[in-house]
């Protein structure tokens, strides 16, 4: 990681650290002028937000310590803790939020000066609707996922908050008051499934889960090298995992058992360069398990001039994701 995306990712943190503190203390005001509870749900949501930008920048920068003794892969694994922590912080506001909306609509509530709550809510819409894309492209940018995190967060605060000027904008031309705690309510939930996808997010990344887009696009480069690249019989068995920007990625390549080891290597080399296509602008970590071929092999091999050859080649096996995946090679009828 460069220095100037570690600065991209500081810098969007801050700003929306910064932005965070401002918006709680304009929408804890925008409350106590109104008594709103689609306020009180859109300021508790600044809460989580600040909390949650906190733990971002911090986890910010533990990501963007290099690789050391105890740490051998790196500090970008915390990149998913924090996305947890986020999801898990947004749950707990979004059972706060259907908590008060439920208790408004079963005692009532008074509500007031609702032509001030919403110019205040209005303008932290606008702010938080720009900000999140911000972030949002940042994190893109930069390939955090804390900062995606934060900025998807940011999205769903900025259309509590539109549901929150509905809300006023109905119970002020209108006079229906229910009206307040039922979109807070619907607001709640919409913050509730949020908060599911974020931790999703993380334990998926947590336990190191394979995305078919990507194993589909690792399988679909090899097979459209192998051609240029006889030697590479099969390959099967392939792992994946992300740490930050990084992928650690490993498989086993079968290769004629009559190379020699500098041979082999060279292999390996150019099953690199295929790599790095593959994960373009970022960085990543390969590790081949070189296999030697046996005589079933054979019927699949595509080498020409092959002095060991013990069956003519009668079968081709396109590398799929499945194909790739499998934990031994498909050379059976």
């Amino acid at each position: 990681m460069n220095y100037e995306e570690i600065h991209l990712k500081k810098k969007a943190a801050l700003i929306s650290l910064v932005i965070g503190f401002l918006m709680f203390f304009g929408k804890m005001t925008a409350y106590l002028l109104t008594g709103s509870a689609a306020i009180f749900s859109d300021a508790l949501e600044s809460v989580v937000h600040i909390f949650a930008t906190s733990f971002a920048f911090y986890s910010l920068y533990l990501s963007a310590k290099p690789a050391d003794s105890e740490h051998p892969y790196g500090h970008g694994k915390v990149e998913y803790f924090s996305a947890g922590a986020e999801g898990t912080l947004i749950i707990v506001a979004a059972i706060s939020i259907l908590y008060y909306a439920i208790k408004s609509l079963i005692f009532g509530i008074e509500i007031s000066k609702l032509d001030i709550g919403v110019y205040i809510i209005t303008a932290a819409s606008i702010i938080n609707l720009i900000l999140g894309y911000y972030l949002i492209h940042t994190g893109k940018k930069t390939k955090s996922l804390v900062l995606v995190a934060d900025g998807k967060h940011v999205l769903t605060d900025s259309v509590t908050s539109i549901g929150a000027v509905i809300a006023l904008v109905i119970v002020l031309f209108t006079g229906w008051i229910i009206v307040d705690p039922l979109i807070a309510a619907f607001l709640g939930l919409n913050i509730l499934w949020t908060g599911y996808r974020l931790i999703r997010t993380s334990v998926s990344g947590l336990m190191n889960e394979m995305n078919d887009e990507v194993v589909g696009k690792i399988a679909s480069s090899l097979e459209s090298q192998k051609t240029n690249n006889p030697n590479w019989v099969d390959v099967h068995k392939l792992r994946y995992w992300k740490s930050g920007n990084k992928f650690v990625v490993d498989f086993h390549l079968v290769i004629p058992y009559y190379l020699s080891i500098k041979e082999g290597h060279d292999e390996m080399n150019k099953v690199q360069e295929v790599f790095k296509k593959i994960f373009e602008g970022e960085e990543v970590e390969l590790m081949v398990h070189l296999d030697p071929c046996k005589p079933y092999y054979c019927k699949l091999c595509r080498k020409e001039n092959c002095n060991v050859r013990s069956e003519t080649l009668t079968r081709k096996i396109v590398w799929g994701g499945k194909k790739i995946i499998s934990s031994a090679a498909e050379v059976t009828v």
